[in-house]
């Protein structure tokens, strides 16, 4: 279950959370599917992919939340992984909820946010990385994305 928590500023870098990469602002919608519940948003060096979990596995609840970034192109260096989030993990991480998971408050308290579930997600304001905070630095395992109304709106169609 869901819980409000206590907010906590992060630490600020350029206009950013410290753990977000600015690259996130190159991240746009790139397909979405609503029949078909998915939902991929995109950038120059990274990728999530949100899908109905049931569409994927039949009786699993929830929705797979895929990411995959490259960090050296010619040669695929990179990280990818899959988180399985529930309806409010998902309404929370972008933005359309300020609730976080069970295990979200030790995150906020130690990397600041408004919303966070471990090995899922942390936000603050329109930042969001997927699955975990970062360095900000090229390298890091885990997807920044800056939130704008069209990925939003998405994300909100898809748990409609």
């Amino acid at each position: 279950m869901a819980t409000a928590v206590r907010r906590k500023d992060p630490q600020i870098r350029w206009c950013y959370p410290i753990w977000c990469h600015h690259h996130g602002a190159k991240m746009r919608v790139s397909q979405f599917d609503q029949q078909n519940r998915i939902l991929t948003i995109s950038g120059s060096a990274a990728r999530v992919t949100i899908r109905k979990a049931s569409l994927v596995y039949r009786d699993v609840e929830g929705w797979f939340v895929d990411w995959k970034v490259i960090q050296l192109s010619p040669y695929r260096v990179g990280a990818r992984g899959r988180s399985q989030f529930n309806d409010e993990d998902l309404a929370a991480a972008f933005g359309l909820s300020e609730n976080s998971g069970k295990f979200g408050d030790w995150l906020i308290e130690q990397f600041g946010a408004d919303s966070a579930e471990q090995g899922k997600y942390i936000r603050w304001r329109n930042f969001l990385n997927i699955p975990c905070p970062g360095t900000g630095q090229d390298g890091d395992p885990n997807v920044s994305i800056h939130l704008d109304d069209e990925i939003r709106n998405a994300v909100q169609q898809l748990l409609s």
